[in-house]
């Protein structure tokens, strides 16, 4: 009996992971309402931390087609930042910001401007960059030639969101070797996920580029393994407001595994 009561002492004194989001629609979860319902792509980050034995607590500031730049205009994001000592960061930035749609260098400064204003705010805090991925290929962004409308494929999107990505963490954890930055290679997941399991909807089928429930919960599982440093097989599949079959789920669970090992 003594036994049991130290044991579920040390389980309420375990210190959660805090940690904070920054996002559009793609953290919000917005391709599908029940997974908006549930809490969007933190709060999955946070069930399957929490069934796994890590306590985690997450919070989100996320608009709807914003970028970094929206972020680090707006009072509020100080204001986050300050509310408490942060033990991850989470940023993710505008689809096509790291692509030649946009200017790669603005979101390579904006990067950097947010991960000063993390320092400056919450200086303990370790920062995540969730890699987004490439749309659907029925997306009509891919046109079959790269111009500054769109990209031929999905390849071609997704090479140029990997690269800017790798890129900004290499400047990142260069400023300062003692802040811990990581990459989350969600992008990396889908295209992986895309060519070894064809029969899994990643995509909102009307808009072909917001995630499904299986696309929220692959960026979910790829987050989890990056902030814990943990395998994500045997992940909770059961939230608050839907589930992802059995199958589903291992399957997504073995490639998120699979590109995290690779990281």
């Amino acid at each position: 009996m003594a036994a049991l009561f130290l044991l579920g002492l040390s389980l309420r004194v375990l210190p959660a992971e805090d940690i904070l989001f920054f996002g559009n629609s793609f953290t919000q979860g917005a391709g599908n309402l029940w997974v908006v319902a549930s809490g969007g792509i933190p709060k999955l980050v946070e069930a399957i931390a929490l069934a796994k034995g890590k306590p985690a607590s997450t919070s989100m500031f996320a608009v709807g087609g914003k970028d970094w730049g929206f972020f680090l205009a707006n009072p509020t994001t100080d204001a986050a930042l300050k509310s408490k000592p942060w033990n991850w960061v989470v940023l993710q930035d505008y689809s096509t910001k790291p692509t030649h749609l946009a200017k790669t260098d603005s979101f390579l400064a904006d990067g950097e401007a947010f991960y000063d204003r993390i320092a400056q705010e919450s200086p303990q805090a370790k920062i995540v960059l969730y890699e987004t991925w490439a749309y659907d290929s029925k997306n009509p962004i891919f046109q079959g030639i790269s111009d500054n409308r769109g990209f031929v494929g999905p390849d071609e999107m997704i090479g140029e969101i990997v690269k800017n990505y790798t890129a900004l963490r290499a400047a990142l954890q260069a400023k300062d070797p003692n802040r811990q930055v990581v990459l989350a290679p969600v992008g990396e997941a889908f295209s992986r996920c895309v060519k070894e399991h064809p029969e899994i909807a990643l995509y909102n089928a009307l808009d072909h580029k917001h995630p499904s429930q299986a696309g929220s919960y692959l960026s979910a599982l790829v987050l989890y393994e990056t902030i814990f440093q943990d395998d994500p097989t045997g992940a909770l599949t059961v939230f608050k407001h839907f589930a992802i079959d059995a199958p589903t789920a291992a399957s997504l669970q073995q490639v998120a595994e699979e590109v995290g090992a690779k990281k």
